[in-house]
């Protein structure tokens, strides 16, 4: 793999982490309203703690779309310097890595380490659920990203 092919798998990944992240506070914080960033540390059921867990929860959409920018800032500029298209099936492969290992992050950082909030309010009964579900995202990003490569490959070969 050259450095373009990497920096748009790397950037890919990145931005993959950022759309999960995004999706998350966007679906499960606001819309549904399962829990906010920063629920197990202020209350949101006072007016106070609900005003700052939606503070925390905007600070984390700001990040989220600068982490989502610079993945696909990366990646645009790799698909500019690259002589050939960059391959679709690793890049796509990439991004599943990221949405998986953000949400692996999340339940593992933020749910049991930091106890910041769980996938639900309450006592985190889901939280050891969203691990699995995360380890199978990574496990089909991976499947994907290699099966990927190694398409690529025997198209090479041929051609």
């Amino acid at each position: 793999m050259n450095r373009t092919n990497t920096q748009g798998v790397v950037g890919a990944g990145v931005l993959g982490f950022g759309f999960s992240g995004l999706v998350d506070v966007l679906v499960l914080h606001h819309v549904l309203q399962l829990h906010h960033l920063v629920s197990n540390v202020y209350d949101p059921s006072t007016l106070a703690g609900l005003r700052t867990n939606i503070f925390a929860d905007g600070l984390f959409s700001v990040g989220m779309v600068l982490v989502l920018g610079v993945g696909a800032g990366l990646v645009w500029t790799a698909e500019r310097r690259a002589s050939s298209p960059l391959p679709l099936q690793p890049l796509a492969g990439a991004t599943i890595l990221g949405i998986g290992l953000f949400d692996l992050f999340d339940v593992v950082v933020n749910h049991t380490l930091f106890g910041l909030h769980h996938a639900t309010d309450g006592p985190g009964f889901y939280d050891p659920h969203w691990a699995v579900v995360s380890l199978l995202i990574i496990g089909a990003g991976a499947y994907l990203y290699r099966h990927g490569w190694s398409e690529q490959s025997r198209q090479q070969e041929r051609g």
